[in-house]
């Protein structure tokens, strides 16, 4: 499925020529600062929103997502069974259009940066500069940088990963001090500024390796600046119904969100897909809403939680079950409308969500679906749901596993046991990297961390359902081979 195309699809696998945008310097300021930070903030809902380019590139080469052909639905020119199989290469559209979008977005935050006309703006826009630039070094290990009065003649400078990820900390870190104490969640606040570099410090140790495969050093002070900025923290709380976090007004009163794309009903932001695709991508076509009949979760995903977990879901929720018959979480076994009747798939035979999946081969209700957002009925095109970028759970497992890698076991573990008591979780006995690695599965499903916390836990080129051992290689994505030859200064990634 592609963009808001609500039908299956037979995407072209095709390399067609793209303007990069890190090529594109408009060689002076634009006179309107405030209009081109207003553009960032909508780029980011073009590009962070919806089931391709970054989403795509974090949750469906890791463990807990699959994109399965059923018949030639879905095929796609095999887009999904090559980032699932993990035999992606530089001409992989999703690779290619990720690329230029973090670009693009990075150039204009740098704008920001370089035009401000006051100190509140320079702050904002270094938070924003580091956003992108922190998916760029996760996801290619390197950062086209071209200023804003370079022509488009001059060849962008290039930052190698550590580098790069030192002016990642040093923009957020100096941004502090010029952005707003608040806890709104829609824009670039102190407390996302922090949470952030929680999230940075942690993978510092993979940023700076001098091989991508490791191993990693996660020194102790990196570790004890996750523990500062996840103390520094003020004004959040779990929350006690864990899908409060992904409602419609989950901007207004989730407790929960630190920055997110504030989505209203009507009015999603920017130009691209909203967190509608977030249900219309799996769901069937007979539920309700009608959905594309997409992705699943794998099975031993899905073994990983508890019966009575909230965050594995199969009990009623208010303004969904009653209206569709729907359950928040995970979908497994038969479908029922909202009368409780049982639904049918297209042939008339009952709608059966199994365990098994496979890459290939499907019929439409093989694959355990997933509803982490919950539908807006009175707006199901563009719900008011905000699209969740960074949330007070992610920071607590932040802190938690930055006293595991200090070797303070314990407190990791009472931060676990407090985040699995809210979740209605049982407690754990004990906690070691494998253990933290399921929780923050459990925690952060389909929210667009699992990649790189599996590249962090050193288990992404493991194998796993429909999916062999993987080349080295694959920690990171390749240069487009495009980027490549309009930048001398870009060097193709190790195996590509």
């Amino acid at each position: 499925m592609i963009g808001a195309s609500w039908s299956c699809t037979n995407l072209e696998y095709d390399n067609q020529d793209s303007q990069l945008s890190e090529a594109s310097g408009a060689g002076s300021c634009s006179p309107d600062i405030d209009a081109v930070i207003s553009s960032v903030y909508a780029q980011i809902g073009n590009y962070i929103q919806g089931q391709t380019n970054t989403f795509a590139l974090m949750e469906h080469t890791s463990d807990e997502m699959i994109g399965p052909t059923r018949g030639t639905d879905w095929s796609d020119n095999g887009v999904w069974r090559s980032l699932h199989a993990h035999n992606w290469d530089p001409t992989h559209p999703y690779v290619l259009s990720a690329w230029n979008d973090l670009n693009s977005g990075l150039f204009d935050a740098n704008e920001v940066v370089s035009c401000s006309q006051n100190a509140d703006q320079e702050a904002e826009g270094r938070f924003l500069r580091a956003f992108f630039m922190y998916h760029l070094v996760d996801f290619f290990g390197q950062v086209p940088i071209r200023e804003v009065d370079d022509l488009p003649s001059v060849d962008p400078r290039v930052l190698s990963r550590a580098d790069a990820t030192a002016q990642i900390i040093n923009d957020l870190e100096t941004a502090i001090a010029g952005l707003p104490e608040s806890t709104e969640v829609g824009v670039a606040t102190k407390n996302a500024a922090r949470a952030l570099l929680t999230r940075v410090y942690l993978n510092r140790g993979v940023y700076d390796a001098g091989d991508p495969v490791g191993p990693y050093n996660f020194s102790a002070a990196d570790m004890d600046k996750v523990i500062e900025y996840a103390d520094a923290l003020a004004g959040y709380q779990l929350e006690d119904q864990y899908f409060n976090n992904f409602t419609p007004d989950n901007g207004e009163n989730s407790s929960e969100l630190i920055f997110s794309i504030p989505n209203a009903p009507g009015n999603i932001v920017g130009a691209g897909d909203g967190p509608q695709n977030c249900y219309f991508m799996t769901l069937h076509y007979n539920q309700n809403p009608s959905g594309w009949n997409g992705f699943t979760t794998l099975a031993d995903f899905y073994n990983k939680f508890e019966d009575g977990d909230q965050r594995k879901g199969g009990y009623d929720w208010p303004g969904l079950t009653d209206v569709s018959g729907l359950q928040p979480g995970f979908l497994i076994g038969q479908q029922f409308d909202a009368d409780g009747n049982p639904i049918n798939d297209r042939s008339g035979s009952p709608l059966i969500y199994t365990a098994d999946v496979k890459l290939s081969g499907n019929t439409e209700n093989t694959g355990i679906r997933v509803i982490k957002y919950i539908p807006d009925y009175s707006n199901l095109n563009a719900p008011g749901n905000d699209y969740v970028l960074v949330r007070y759970g992610e920071v607590v497992l932040n802190k938690a596993e930055a006293l595991l890698r200090k070797g303070d076991a314990g407190g990791a573990l009472a931060l676990v046991n407090e985040l699995r008591a809210a979740r209605g979780a049982a407690a754990l006995s004990s906690i070691d990297e494998a253990g933290m690695l399921d929780e923050r599965g459990r925690e952060l499903y389909w929210e667009g961390h699992r990649r790189t916390d599996q590249v962090r836990f050193g288990t992404f080129l493991n194998a796993w359902s429909e999916k062999l051992q993987s080349p080295p290689s694959r920690v990171l994505f390749p240069i487009p081979q495009q980027a490549i030859d309009s930048n001398p200064n870009l060097v193709q990634n190790p195996g590509y």
